[in-house]
C-alpha cells in the first residue's frame, strides 16, 4: 500500500509541472520552484532509489527545470498551444540531462511511472468531463 502511494505521488509530482501548470488562472497552487523540486528530488529519490551523488544532481536538475518553467509561464500566460510546446520542450531537454545521471534502470522505472501517471490522469479527466456533462443535461 505504501509503495502504491509513493508510486502516485512521484508520479502526481512528476507530471504536475507539465499538465497542471499548463493550466493558466491556477496562481501557485504547487508552491514555489524550490518546494516543487524538493517534493520531486524527494519523490525520485525514494522510488528510483538514489545515491547521494545523484540525489545531488536530480536535486539541481529539478530546481533549474522548476525555475525555468516559472520563467517561461510568465511569459506565455494565456497561449495555451505555446505553453504546451515550451513545457514539452523543456521536459525533452530535462529528460535529456536526467539519462545522464540515472541507471538505464531507473529511466526506465521514471518512464513506466510517467506513463502510468498520464494514464491515470486520462482516465480520472475523462470521468470528471463526464459527471459534468451528465449532471449538466
Amino acid at each position: 500500500m505504501m509503495k502504491k502511494i509513493v508510486n502516485l505521488s512521484l508520479a502526481l509530482i512528476l507530471m504536475f509541472g507539465t499538465m497542471v501548470w499548463a493550466q493558466s488562472g491556477r496562481g501557485n497552487r504547487g508552491g514555489d520552484p524550490t518546494e516543487r523540486a524538493e517534493r520531486l528530488t524527494a519523490s525520485m529519490t525514494e522510488l528510483l532509489n538514489l545515491d547521494d551523488s545523484q540525489q545531488d544532481q536530480v536535486g539541481d536538475l529539478n530546481l533549474e527545470y522548476a525555475m525555468k518553467m516559472q520563467e517561461n509561464r510568465k511569459e506565455i500566460q494565456g497561449d495555451r498551444e505555446a505553453m504546451r510546446e515550451m513545457m514539452v520542450a523543456l521536459n525533452q531537454e530535462k529528460e535529456e540531462k536526467l539519462s545522464a545521471i540515472l541507471s538505464e534502470e531507473q529511466m526506465q522505472l521514471y518512464h513506466e511511472k510517467k506513463e502510468e501517471f498520464r494514464k491515470n490522469s486520462r482516465e480520472r479527466r475523462d470521468k470528471r468531463r463526464a459527471r459534468r456533462e451528465s449532471a449538466s443535461e
